[in-house]
């Protein structure tokens, strides 16, 4: 009898989770890459624009709008897990750096139903973009004079208004995450090859920040998070210059900060 009223007890305990209304969790993930345009002269170095990954909505709520790849969790699904695998079913992404970025929990950001967006920071190199195809949309970014980011793909452009849910704001907030932590990582050196110049991942550091750097400035800043190669560039037109490679210790994947 006290063995029932125990048990009874028990599963009062175990069931009162389901007196409450849950909320639906999902991931969402902000995925960048570069593109580098091939100069008008061979003397002339190329230049990176930073692009960032998404994909049109084709059902309501937002049809039409421009949101950030990602989906909702399963119950037996890690968001880390969940984001890696939504990115290859929608955007046919694999193997990007993400890095867990900030859990959007804003009462009405989704008109559906409450729902929580843990959102990713994600770094793919230009090389890894360019397999993904055509149909693939890749918006080119910057930021205007009133912060404001402006996205182009050919002639078409995207403002705040045309996208769905906060991804607008998500997009945001990873933009700004990256911008910050170029300062005190190599977390950048993920939208490059695996061996690199000093040009060019200044050239990467400045359209990341919207400003220029004197070289010698650069240098100091990031020498500690690089490691040197014995291999030098064969360029036609430029001298050559020493390739290097992030430090493995410096800068690894994570699912949180």
């Amino acid at each position: 009898m006290q063995e029932a009223m125990v048990t009874k007890e028990m599963n009062i305990k175990t069931d009162s989770i389901l007196n409450y209304e849950h909320p639906y969790v999902c991931t969402d993930a902000a995925v960048f890459t570069i593109s580098t345009q091939e100069p008008d002269s061979y003397r002339k170095l190329a230049q990176p624009s930073l692009q960032v990954l998404l994909y049109q909505r084709e059902t309501e709520p937002f049809k039409g709008k421009y949101c950030l790849p990602g989906g909702f969790l399963s119950v037996d699904e890690l968001p880390q897990d969940n984001i890696i695998r939504k990115l290859s079913e929608k955007s046919k992404v694999e193997g990007c750096f993400l890095e867990q970025l900030f859990t959007f929990c804003d009462l009405d950001r989704d008109p559906r139903a409450r729902v929580i967006s843990i959102a990713y920071l994600g770094l793919m190199n230009e090389t890894s973009a360019q397999k993904l195809g055509e149909e693939t949309l890749w918006f080119t970014l910057q930021a205007s004079p009133g912060r404001e980011l402006v996205l182009q793909r050919g002639r078409q452009k995207l403002t705040k208004q045309d996208f769905g849910f906060d991804h607008y704001r998500i997009l945001k907030t990873a933009y700004e995450r990256l911008q910050a932590k170029i300062l005190y990582s190599n977390i950048a050196v993920n939208l490059l090859p695996e061996e690199f110049t000093l040009t060019q991942l200044q050239n990467l550091y400045e359209t990341i920040q919207g400003k220029k750097e004197q070289a010698a400035n650069f240098r100091r800043k990031v020498m500690d998070m690089l490691q040197e190669t014995e291999r030098f560039t064969s360029d036609k037109g430029h001298r050559p210059a020493r390739l290097y490679r992030k430090k493995s210790t410096t800068t690894k994947q994570a699912d949180s900060r």
